[in-house]
């Protein structure tokens, strides 16, 4: 602020006597003279009488500055400035006067704002109106008003639904990383059982040798610590410039930061791989020599998960979770609630897995039969290499197991997170399309002869105007819009709300369409599979007569209509016409059947909907202002559109994008999140597959040199060895991968609709429907014939390497 005339007070009184500043507003109210002392006198006190003597007056230096936006100092006709630091000692410390108000001003750079700063002005919101009741002597209540908090509040409650949500979405992840850890981990163990029983028959105990793998796998989740927070914030960009699903865009990459908290978790997970990697360390430890020389005669015998159906109780615990999440589903559409926190739930993802893990393990406990069967079928006729595969992969099915369901769980996850994504993406993008109808929708301004609006703040004449029964409006010429660059076509639609139908003793409030058939066909976008016929069909029934209407199914319901009925339609101030009912439909382009909401409509009734003639309604009824929806050509320039609006001088009443809005949604943080974390999640699943395929292959393959050494030995030709490793394979992988896609496949038709609770399952427009891609499948099967091929070079290059006296030199050892 600025003094206007006289001089700052002193910081201490003169002879007794406050110096004090003042507003011209106040020297007016209070008929106060600058230069003169007067007398505040305080009954409700029992101090002595002020004195004070203003000495300035004050007024604002900048009306702009952001400290002013707020507050001003003209309403302050009854106020006497002082000095802070003299009104805290001489008023506020000693005095015995209650404070009325207190006031504060701070100005922030909200574009500045991070999360941290949100939380802080949260809390001072929160913590500042207690704090100022505990130090001063407030007679009523105290208030704090922060602008933009209650924005801040819902952006930390959306902040933590999203969060959870991310913790949800990467449960499988964390599942499917988990197994293929201990598959790995326990792969190598395997190998070195013998050393460690040596190790325990010579004296080593369980702590020595668990520490020596400790610290070995201590090591390795040290560097993988170091690296991981780094990778993470790397993939973490990737998240951000994901379009869809497995769509990446040239988007600004987040800001993303590595925090304590991320080390922190990265921490966590290293613990975790740690334990994980030691627990088939601790089991391996429990068998002496004498127990592997006895599992090695008992290797026929079921493993655990068989004998105590494991794959029973996974499966049994997936379909209660399916009941349960059914069950909510039916809940929240009867009673017309919202389920979308239900959505970030993380059994609706973990219960998916649990599915693939239990289908996988049943028929992978029926696979060992299936290929006995095969056997048995050309016992007499396979040639040696074949006959000795089918007898391994049938006798021996253990060795396969965990190969197997790994392949399983990341082909199955991979299906149906692929599924999920573009279940989600598209019933998100289709209700856009529905509700807008066509790719712009927009409206010319109309000139008519209703009277002006009346002006806020303005007097109104003494006498109302009187408003002309029915408004005339003057038509702004069409071909403007048609000609408009990129624009394909262009359908003049009506419609008008609140209309009134007859049909017999019934009436009641419908949206009245009016449309030109031909236009309207090739300019409205519409699913497919809504309607029993094609929706052209129905454009083309009503087409050749001016009378014909179709109706909504819930007004056929509510009036009782049938074809060939005849209806009289109008709205208020104009009289009805009729038309002929010459089909009922269930959905219509921009036109939802489902009933509102309780507090949008009281009586519950559904929406009802007439569509007929553009032109026999403006012939007959009346001309009233339309939209243009607009289908633009493929590859057309919306920039330039708007642009030639602008140049041609087109005025519009209203504009709407539709491309430009699905392009909005797909920054919302819910589907980045989504389209990211399980694009992440389907090339993650790839790539641990490729490697745990690896892995096992040439561990195996190392394992059984002795076995294929013999089998040179008695004269098996490498072609038909590699003729048995390459069966072998499509016995064992082959299998998972089709196990896999079923699996998968069974998963998304299940678990997949159930993302209804991630919109309103009782309004969604079109109904909610599984959308799956032929090129996800595709891309795994690529996947598996390149992790095919690669293993079948491998293992050609290294029997090509294998001598036959090594194999003999290693069976004397």
């Amino acid at each position: 602020m600025r003094v206007v005339d006289g001089v700052l007070p002193k910081k201490e009184p003169v002879n007794g006597v406050y110096e004090v500043m003042v507003t011209d507003n106040a020297l007016v109210e209070l008929k106060m003279l600058l230069g003169q002392e007067y007398i505040i006198d305080d009954p409700k006190t029992e101090r002595q009488d002020i004195r004070v003597k203003p000495v300035a007056v004050i007024a604002e230096n900048d009306l702009s500055d952001v400290y002013w936006s707020r507050a001003s100092l003209g309403p302050q006709r009854n106020t006497l400035f002082l000095p802070d630091g003299l009104f805290a000692r001489d008023f506020a410390n000693e005095g015995p006067f209650v404070f009325s108000k207190i006031g504060a001003l701070a100005a922030a750079d909200y574009t500045t704002f991070d999360i941290k700063t949100a939380e802080f002005m949260i809390g001072l919101k929160a913590n500042m109106a207690a704090e100022m009741m505990g130090n001063y002597n407030f007679s009523v209540s105290s208030s704090v008003w922060v602008p933009g908090s209650d924005a801040m509040t819902a952006y930390a409650d959306r902040e933590q639904t999203l969060r959870n949500l991310l913790w949800s979405l990467n449960v499988p992840l964390f599942i499917l990383i988990g197994f293929y850890l201990y598959m790995v981990t326990g792969m190598l163990i395997e190998r070195q059982k013998s050393e460690i029983a040596v190790l325990r028959s010579r004296g080593a105990t369980r702590f020595h040798i668990l520490s020596v793998y400790a610290m070995e796998f201590g090591l390795l989740a040290l560097a993988a610590l170091a690296a991981g927070p780094v990778l993470g914030a790397a993939f973490t960009r990737m998240l951000g410039s994901t379009s869809t699903f497995l769509s990446f865009v040239d988007r600004g990459a987040l800001d993303v930061q590595i925090s304590a908290e991320s080390w922190l978790y990265a921490a966590g997970a290293a613990v975790v791989s740690w334990i994980v990697g030691l627990v088939p360390v601790y089991m391996a430890t429990r068998a002496s020599i004498v127990d592997q020389n006895r599992a090695k005669a008992r290797e026929g015998r079921r493993p655990a998960w068989q004998t105590f159906g494991l794959d029973i109780v996974l499966l049994g615990l997936s379909f209660y979770g399916y009941y349960l999440f059914n069950q909510r589903m039916r809940d929240l559409v009867k009673l017309g609630l919202d389920g979308k926190s239900l959505s970030a739930d993380p059994l609706l993802y973990t219960v998916p897995t649990l599915f693939i893990l239990g289908a996988s393990l049943l028929l992978i406990r029926v696979y060992p039969l299936i290929v006995s069967l095969i056997y048995r079928l050309g016992r007499k006729r396979w040639a040696p290499q074949h006959y000795s595969t089918l007898l391994l992969v049938s006798r021996r099915n253990r060795l396969y197991h965990g190969l197997m369901v790994f392949l399983v769980l990341t082909i199955g996850t991979g299906v149906y997170n692929a599924n999920t994504a573009r279940t989600i993406n598209g019933n998100m993008e289709d209700q856009i399309w529905y509700d807008r109808g066509s790719d712009i929708v927009l409206r010319q301004h109309w000139v008519s002869d209703a009277p002006p609006p009346p002006v806020p703040g303005q007097a109104g004449p003494s006498q109302p105007i009187a408003s002309p029964s029915r408004i005339n409006y003057q038509e702004p010429p069409f071909e403007l819009i048609e000609q408009l660059p990129g624009v394909e076509r262009a359908a003049k639609v009506f419609v008008k709300d609140e209309s009134d139908a007859w049909l017999g003793n019934k009436s009641g409030k419908v949206r009245l369409m009016g449309i030109d058939t031909d236009a309207f066909g090739e300019a409205a976008w519409m699913k497919e599979g809504l309607l029993p016929h094609h929706f052209y069909d129905y454009l083309n029934l009503m087409a050749p007569d001016a009378h014909a209407v179709l109706l909504s199914k819930t007004a056929a319901d509510y009036y009782g209509a049938k074809i060939g009925d005849v209806m009289d339609v109008g709205w208020e101030g104009i009289r009805p016409t009729r038309f002929i009912v010459y089909g009922v439909i269930d959905f219509f382009p921009s036109f939802n059947p489902n009933p509102p909401s309780v507090a949008e409509a009281p009586d519950n009734r559904s929406p009802m909907l007439i569509i007929g003639h553009l032109e026999k309604i403006q012939s007959e009824l009346a001309m009233e202002p339309y939209d243009a929806w607009i289908k633009l050509a493929p590859g057309a320039d919306r920039h330039k559109l708007l642009e030639a609006i602008e140049v041609k001088g087109i005025a519009l009443e209203k504009f709407e994008d539709t491309i430009g809005e699905i392009a909005q949604s797909r920054l919302d943080p819910f589907r980045m999140a989504i389209n990211g974390v399980m694009s992440l999640g389907f090339i993650v699943s790839l790539v641990i597959s490729f490697i745990g395929f690896m892995l096992f292959w040439l561990l195996s393959l190392q394992g059984r040199m002795l076995q294929l050494g013999i089998y040179r030995a008695m004269g098996i030709s490498f072609r038909q060895l590699l003729g048995m490793l390459i069966i072998e394979q499509l016995l064992t992988t082959g299998a998972g991968f089709l196990i896999g896609i079923t699996t998968g496949l069974a998963a998304s038709r299940l678990f997949v609709p159930l993302y209804q609770l991630s919109f309103d399952p009782g309004k969604i427009v079109p109904p909610f429907a599984v959308i799956s891609d032929n090129a996800d499948i595709v891309r795994l099967t690529a996947a598996t014939c390149l992790m095919l091929a690669a293993a079948l070079i491998i293992l050609a290059w290294l029997l090509k390497q294998m001598n036959i006296y090594q194999a003999v030199k290693l069976g004397e050892d």
